[in-house]
């Protein structure tokens, strides 16, 4: 990512991401069938050639494993096939086929079955023209490419407003579109496409709004007692949009892209916060707060801390981390059900012409 703004997409690293992305993985089974029926319905490959899958925006590969093992169980045809994740090169690549060795129901157990990487993003170019035969992306192309204009006294972008709301709409408009017209090259003739995105409801809502709220205001406490610097906050924001059902599918009213693919079907969908779900069941409340805390630094304190001041060492960074997690744990635990989520999410079929 780049601009002047001290941003990062990257999740936190050496599995602590795959630990705690429950949530993630409840929103990517909404897509699980859309998925395996895409793989049953792709037309085998040219002789000589394997099936490629590509998992765009793999993360440490957790809610990966099960699609891919599906969808390989689905497909109509035998033979080789490339699984490739790709992801930015900051990713944690390692962490990935650890688990992919490791994991009892990893896909690497079917046989002839290979898995692959790429270190860019996939607003890129990632591979040749034709050659993919199945794509999946799950709850990665909200991720902005780049945040060039500060969002005023908060971190998450469905609070800007004015100017500021929309050039960052503007930017998640380029980005989805590079990535369809990128993925509209590489995907073979009958290649299908399926992505799980994160959304906002018609009024730009996401579901998330009370956690992002405290973990806001935790941070401005922080800012108060001296912990974090006010430029500091300033610069922090967490890269994303969450688009509406109408801006996932507006690249579709072009004809140039009609004329290489075809959105088959797109829903806007919801699911409840699994972590609120166990509380709720159990009454366990530190146990939620820790599932909390911990989830909201796997996927968006590394975007936080990349604006933290060139001088502060790791003995500062941690301090920072621990007093941040503390005072959003302490919001959480006032508030258990403000602070529960509630993400949209909208599923897409895209099949290549």
């Amino acid at each position: 990512m780049a601009g002047d703004r001290a941003v990062s997409g990257r999740m936190e690293g050496r599995g602590f991401y795959t630990a705690h992305s429950a949530a993630q993985h409840v929103f990517g089974e909404q897509a699980l069938d859309w998925f395996e029926q895409a793989a049953a319905e792709v037309a085998p490959a040219a002789d000589g050639l394997p099936f490629v899958i590509a998992d765009f925006g793999a993360a440490g590969g957790g809610n990966s494993l099960e699609p891919i093992r599906r969808a390989l169980t689905a497909r109509a045809e035998s033979g080789p096939v490339m699984v490739v994740h790709t992801d930015i090169p900051g990713n944690d690549f390692s962490a990935l086929f650890e688990l992919l060795q490791s994991a009892p129901r990893s896909y690497l157990r079917v046989p002839d079955v290979f898995a692959y990487a790429a270190g860019r993003s996939f607003y890129e170019r990632l591979f040749p023209d034709g050659y993919l035969s199945l794509g999946w992306s799950s709850i990665a192309v909200h991720w902005l490419s780049r945040v060039d204009a500060a969002i005023p006294d908060h971190i998450y972008t469905p609070f800007a407003t004015g100017a500021v709301r929309l050039t960052l709409q503007q930017q998640s408009a380029q980005d989805w579109r590079q990535f369809l017209q990128h993925r509209a090259a590489e995907l073979r003739t009958s290649g299908r496409l399926i992505v799980l995105g994160g959304a906002n409801d018609d009024d730009g809502t996401s579901g998330a709004e009370g956690v992002m709220n405290a973990a806001n205001d935790g941070l401005r406490a922080l800012v108060e007692a001296g912990v974090v610097r006010a430029a500091e906050y300033q610069r922090m924001t967490i890269p994303t949009w969450n688009r509406t059902l109408a801006e996932f599918v507006a690249p579709f009213d072009d004809p140039r892209l009609r004329a290489r693919m075809d959105l088959r079907r797109a829903e806007l969908r919801s699911a409840a916060d699994p972590y609120f779900l166990a509380y709720q069941r159990d009454g366990e409340l530190d146990s939620y707060v820790d599932a909390v805390v911990r989830s909201f630094r796997a996927a968006f304190g590394e975007s936080l801390w990349a604006a933290l001041d060139s001088d502060r060492d790791a003995t500062a960074r941690d301090r920072i981390r621990a007093a941040f997690d503390a005072e959003l744990g302490g919001r959480v635990a006032a508030d258990p059900e403000g602070c529960a989520t509630a993400w949209r999410v909208v599923v897409l079929d895209i099949a290549a012409r």
